[in-house]
């Protein structure tokens, strides 16, 4: 079992189970059927997971705004950031803007030229902030998009493909059984039209 725990319980915990591989600074973790989180916060990021997992993108996205709640937190993600950190290294703004340009090529340099740092420094405080690498980041961001058109949508997959930054329907099928397990129209036919009255109907 590999399960998380709150930054401050870390080595406690390490040192009462040694045979359990405890993972720092992680959110939560999905171990088989086991889901453990780090804390409080951590808790609400694994169950918009687990809402995620069972109704889809959209219907975690509406959870998290009635918990006031980012619904789009990977496992993952850091406990925390480093509060030292120099005030130009908080790149919201950055990300921001990516999410509202996915469909258009970005790449580091670009990124790093909105958050007006050098290429190196850019993603040395992008990784602190996220959690992953830029394009690692912008990969999730646009799958993440990705399913709640497939959701939300009867676009085609081309369609899809093009509005979310992965170009061809091809590289976007292959990225998304990747990352999500299925294929688009097998994820679209699983989750589409799920709401939140299915949340309080299952």
């Amino acid at each position: 079992m590999t399960p998380p725990t709150h930054w401050r319980y870390l080595e406690p915990l390490r040192a009462l189970r040694p045979s359990v591989n405890v993972l720092a600074n992680r959110l939560f973790v999905e171990d088989g059927t086991v889901l453990t989180s780090a804390g409080g916060g951590a808790g609400i990021d694994a169950c918009l997971h687990l809402i995620r997992a069972d109704f889809g993108a959209a219907a975690a996205h509406e959870a998290g705004r009635e918990v006031v709640a980012s619904p789009a937190r990977d496992g993952a993600e850091p406990q925390y950031v480093d509060v030292l950190s120099p005030v130009r290294a908080d790149l919201s703004e950055v990300r921001s803007w990516a999410m509202a340009h996915l469909g258009e090529a970005i790449t580091v340099d670009r990124l790093a030229a909105r958050g007006n740092l050098g290429r190196r420094t850019f993603i040395r405080h992008f990784e602190r902030e996220t959690g992953h690498p830029p394009m690692r980041w912008v990969t999730l961001q646009r799958v993440l998009s990705a399913r709640r058109l497939l959701e939300t949508s009867d676009w085609p997959v081309d369609r899809i493909a093009a509005a979310t930054g992965f170009g061809t329907g091809s590289n976007f099928r292959a990225i998304f059984r990747r990352e999500v397990g299925t294929t688009p129209t097998g994820y679209r036919k699983a989750h589409q039209g799920t709401t939140s009255r299915d949340l309080t109907s299952r």
